[in-house]
């Protein structure tokens, strides 16, 4: 189970999220709506410890605090992809200092094997996004939070990515929180989709047998 109680982030002056209080199961995929400009991607780097927790609240795994050192098993997948890599080493040497998947695996989510030898300014931002994907998938992770992870990638790749994500995630058990502007796509993919800046409001499942 992963839990935030209370949570407050400030940003300046300026009140980004005030008692933010949130729970996800195993297995389950919640979105978060919001616009542009409300503070999602603030969140989701506080969220999995890329930035500390300065102005109150809690963030817990299994009831106890993600750790401070080593792996952290809440990834985030950010909307900006190449911030997962160093501009100096390849692609690959990122991924493989995390772990290392196979060919099938690298197939799954439509990473070519070539690509892991080239340095992240010599990729595309949507090929850096697949790697990046795949990078946060190790088998420690525990949850997932994904920052509008297939927005530059086209309808067809983005369909296939999500249903791989989602076998990822109903296999293993792996929650998963997902940030987007595309209120289809949340709706088809997650369980519960949380709408803030709007009318505050939570809607059920929605997830049709097909995109299962």
């Amino acid at each position: 189970m992963f839990e935030v109680q209370d949570l407050a982030i400030h940003q300046g002056d300026r009140s980004l999220w005030q008692g933010l209080s949130l729970k996800i199961k195993a297995g389950e995929r919640l979105g978060l709506s919001a616009p542009s400009g409300y503070g999602k991607t603030t969140l989701g780097r506080v969220l999995a410890g890329w930035r500390p927790l300065p102005d109150g609240g809690k963030v817990l795994l299994d009831d106890k605090p993600l750790p401070t050192s080593g792996y952290n098993p809440v990834q985030l997948i950010p909307q900006h992809p190449e911030l997962c890599f160093n501009p100096r080493r390849s692609t690959g040497q990122a991924l493989w200092d995390v772990w290392r998947p196979d060919e099938a695996m690298l197939a799954r989510f439509l990473v070519n094997p070539e690509w892991l030898s080239r340095k992240p300014g010599q990729l595309s931002g949507g090929e850096l996004a697949r790697i990046a994907l795949l990078r946060a998938l190790d088998p420690r992770t525990r949850l997932l939070i994904a920052d509008e992870v297939t927005a530059q990638l086209d309808p067809r790749i983005q369909r296939q990515l999500w249903q791989e994500l989602m076998r990822e995630c109903e296999s293993r058990g792996l929650g998963m929180l997902v940030f987007s502007h595309q209120q289809a796509l949340l709706h088809q993919v997650c369980h519960r989709v949380i709408h803030f800046g709007e009318r505050g409001y939570d809607v059920p499942n929605m997830l049709s047998n097909d995109a299962a």
